[in-house]
């Protein structure tokens, strides 16, 4: 995450920077994303970028994790406070979901998780999973991961409403605990 001389930043110029990253995050473009832009939005010199964030990927998880936490603790952590019962927690889940992209409007924020940072995503969110579950836990949830990772990247590129999200992620759940034939 964010250098230690971002973090000692005063409270005003960090929420400051914070904010303009928010922004240039959900604004931007996906293909256009990139450092030059990003010091261009926050008015600092590209050495200050590199003082505060290793790279373009720190400073978006920077954002990220301040408006959405952890995505797939999230699904680990529902699925033990629902005693490993997997339809209620994909059904509790799908509600995560919905209210982060939807109810949140977070959707443009993702956006650059699943179309540029996803490789990085993904490793470190195994990397948890392959350590505090079984193999064959781990392989299931890898499978479920990948099953809302691509509902999450169509609902992004397709531009899908709240109730078109829910009608396929419903469809995805069915799925996924009734299988697909």
């Amino acid at each position: 995450m964010a250098k230690n001389t971002f973090k000692n930043l005063d409270k005003e110029k960090k929420e400051k920077i914070y904010e303009s990253l928010k922004e240039y995050f959900e604004e931007e473009d996906v293909k256009n994303i990139n450092v030059s832009g990003i010091v261009k939005k926050l008015g600092i010199a590209r050495g200050s970028f590199y003082q505060y964030f290793e790279d373009i990927e720190d400073s978006y998880f920077t954002v990220l994790k301040r408006e959405t936490g952890e995505v797939h603790h999230t699904f680990f952590n529902l699925y033990e406070e629902n005693n490993k019962n997997l339809e209620v927690t994909l059904k509790a889940y799908r509600n995560f979901l919905t209210t982060e992209l939807y109810d949140k409007n977070l959707k443009k924020l993702y956006r650059p998780k699943f179309f540029i940072f996803e490789n990085y995503f993904i490793t470190s969110g195994k990397s948890f999973l392959r350590e505090n579950l079984s193999d064959i836990l781990y392989q299931k949830m890898l499978y479920i991961m990948s099953v809302f990772h691509e509902l999450i990247k169509e609902s992004i590129t397709c531009d899908y409403d709240k109730d078109k999200f829910l009608e396929v992620c419903n469809n995805f759940i069915n799925w996924l605990l009734g299988g697909i034939l």
